[in-house]
């Protein structure tokens, strides 16, 4: 892949020097309101939201804006006594039917009660688009959201791939960074790397940048990725509160494990969780269970290897799958209560004592709760004898694998690097999905991963 990227690369930056010499200057301006796909307001400069009407479109004729870029000022204000949030999307070309030609979201807006945001959208206009419109999305609308809109167009045409030619630096690095870094096959690189040409079109400033490579992430389906200017924080993370892991012994014999979220936010915040958890698996399996049962419904934490650690005993490694990233892959190892990368030294070791792996059944409970290292640990599983799928698709977010750059003018580009791998060397690139042929609905989930690990348990008789 590496070797189809960097022509391309150095195609791309030959293009934007000999044609864009001139500075580029852009001025308010007005677009007249779309006939086909009215807006919201007659004259398509602003727009309200409620409960009732939760989504508003603003529309413009741009057919005498072709190859120009288009910037958009959105003001938003909540008017309500309750927390709002608004996706704003810019649709080219759109239709009656709420689909466009093309769809570019921006980022999501959370407005607290009576509080007012704004946001700049950008957005080049190709040379075969009729209407240009953005359309906002509410969500937690207890009153009534308005938004306004204020235009402005560059003075001049540009082809494809032309932009500034200060920001030409800067674009190139990015988008080297992206094409470099961006751990899933791209289906036809030159077609992705055409496409954020275009999107850069007429590119002045970081901000042009930044949306140049949102639309890209859009175009390859990268849901991880992000980009934010500097000064702007990066997307948030999850809220987790810690709960203790549960652990019990059925009179069938079977034992079961109920992992929880894990906020561990400290190595040793870590190490103590997976410490105790360990101990409490060891003495449960001094009482011989005959199967185990892994819950991991409600399983998120940031990093695999406490459970990895604590776990090693039902896992049967050493060997339990792996980082795979462009540059190859990481195996994850897993052995005698320490978690750790293949060749690293230990990232979680709990000191235990030599234990006797169980290789028994082992029936695991999935569930859109199971995410990042609870998808992880699944993935862990998949591949170990005697092991099988229940319930239903996990959340499907990994977020360990997102590595965030500091581009030289210090806007952050986070980047999608690593995805896991199973021991057999399958990557995981979708939600994580139980095994069909067990899943019967008309059966309670526990009785169903029961009742298979009885079945497992009179073949090994």
């Amino acid at each position: 892949m590496k070797l189809l990227l960097a022509p391309l690369l150095i195609v791309l930056s030959l293009q934007a020097a000999t044609l864009a010499e001139a500075a580029p200057v852009r001025a308010a301006c007005t677009l007249h309101p779309a006939g086909d796909v009215a807006s919201q307001s007659p004259d398509a400069l602003s727009v309200s939201l409620d409960a009732a009407h939760p989504a508003a479109l603003a529309n413009w004729d741009v057919r005498w804006w072709q190859r120009h870029r288009v910037w958009i000022t959105l003001g938003v204000d909540n008017r309500s006594d309750a927390t709002a949030h608004v996706l704003p999307q810019m649709l080219l070309d759109a239709r009656a039917d709420g689909g466009a030609s093309t769809v570019l979201l921006g980022l999501p807006l959370a407005l607290e009660p009576h509080a007012r945001a704004s946001a700049r959208l950008a957005v080049y206009v190709p040379d075969d688009a009729r209407t240009l419109g953005v359309r906002l999305l509410g969500a937690t609308l207890a009153g009534t959201v308005s938004a306004t809109f204020s235009l402005e167009c560059s003075d001049a045409r540009f082809d494809i791939g032309e932009r500034a030619l200060a920001i030409a630096p800067l674009m190139d690095e990015a988008l080297r960074t992206y094409f470099n870094s961006f751990v899933d096959p791209l289906n036809d690189p030159r077609a992705s790397y055409d496409e954020a040409r275009k999107l850069g079109s007429g590119a002045q400033d970081a901000s042009d940048v930044a949306w140049t490579l949102r639309g890209l992430m859009q175009a390859v389906h990268d849901t991880h990725g992000y980009v934010v200017l500097p000064g702007e924080a990066p997307p948030a993370r999850r809220a987790l509160v810690t709960r203790a892991p549960e652990l019990e012994l059925g009179a069938d014999g079977t034992a079961t494990v109920r992992l929880h979220a894990l906020d561990a936010l400290t190595d040793a915040e870590a190490l103590a969780w997976a410490t105790s958890l360990h101990d409490k698996l060891a003495e449960l399996a001094m009482r011989h269970p005959r199967a185990w049962i892994v819950d991991l419904r409600d399983h998120d934490a940031d990093a695999p290897w406490p459970a990895f650690a604590a776990l090693s005993a039902l896992l049967d490694g050493p060997a339990i799958g792996g980082w795979v990233s462009r540059q190859g892959t990481q195996d994850w190892i897993a052995d005698r209560g320490v978690s750790r990368v293949a060749g690293g030294p230990a990232l979680v070791d709990v000191q235990a004592a030599p234990e006797p792996p169980f290789r028994g059944p082992v029936a695991l409970l999935l569930g859109p709760g199971t995410r990042n290292a609870g998808e992880d640990l699944a993935v862990a599983f998949r591949g170990r004898a005697h092991t099988r799928f229940f319930g239903s698709a996990t959340g499907g977010f990994p977020t360990e694998g997102v590595v965030m750059h500091r581009l030289s003018d210090g806007t952050g580009l986070g980047v999608l690097e690593t995805r896991a791998a199973d021991r057999k060397g399958v990557v995981q690139r979708v939600p994580i999905e139980p095994d069909a042929a067990l899943n019967d609905e008309s059966v309670p989930l526990l009785q169903q991963a029961r009742d298979w690990l009885a079945q497992e348990r009179e073949r090994s008789n």
